[in-house]
């Protein structure tokens, strides 16, 4: 089983101080939605992130890299084969689980309402199934009580491949959730980090990578 932690992502709601601003009041009327209820995205809130976090605005609210990563391990051969074990942690740390057999919108538009709904819920379920669920957590001691070997990959650890990382079947990997800076977690503090790369890859790219040689260690492609 490899299982993949996404950890310090920023995948958020409106904060409490920037939902009276005008900008985001707009959006939340054009959307029918109530601000907080809203997911921080700096594709259309750019400027008001900076406004409220100044020198923030490239790294948070960054809810598409999260969906693009999602849909990439999400049909990879490795979840359909029920191989792959998939867990978010956020900014304010919750902690969220996404069952193998969950099948993600193809819709950026309808991700975001799927997760909006998850963190008013808790819980998305489905014929009786729970797809996704969300509780709070801080990640270091939920990453401490998982069984098997736990590392982190990051352009600061020490480099390898990951044919040497990945040398067992309980295998915890941790990739940052954000696309700039670093983890705000003390990931590195508790565990051995790693670069994969000599240059800076994107979530998805990185788990791609982790998920086809978890595949090709365990022996599921031809």
């Amino acid at each position: 089983m490899l299982r993949l932690i996404i950890a310090d992502a920023e995948l958020q709601t409106v904060p409490e101080n920037m939902a009276r601003d005008r900008a985001i009041r707009n959006i939340a009327e054009k959307n029918h939605k109530k601000p907080t209820e809203m997911l921080l995205d700096s594709n259309y809130m750019h400027t008001t992130i900076d406004k409220y976090f100044p020198g923030e605005s490239n790294r948070r609210g960054r809810p598409d890299i999260i969906y693009i990563f999602l849909e990439v391990a999400m049909e990879s051969i490795l979840n359909k084969n029920k191989m792959l074990d998939v867990y978010v942690h956020t900014r304010g740390n919750y902690i969220i689980h996404i069952n193998s057999e969950t099948k993600l919108p193809r819709s950026y538009n309808r991700f975001q309402g799927l997760i909006e709904d998850l963190f008013k819920k808790r819980s998305i379920n489905y014929n009786g199934n729970e797809l996704l669920s969300m509780r709070e957590g801080a990640i270091i001691p939920f990453l401490k009580n998982l069984d098997g070997k736990t590392v982190a990959l990051s352009p600061e650890g020490t480099s390898s491949s990951l044919s040497t990382i990945i040398n067992q079947d309980n295998l915890n990997v941790i990739i940052g959730g954000f696309s700039q800076g670093d983890y705000i977690s003390d990931i590195y503090g508790n565990f051995p980090a790693y670069k994969i790369f000599n240059e800076e890859l994107t979530i998805w790219s990185v788990g791609m990578e982790v998920i086809s040689q978890y595949e090709r260690y365990a022996s599921l492609l031809g």
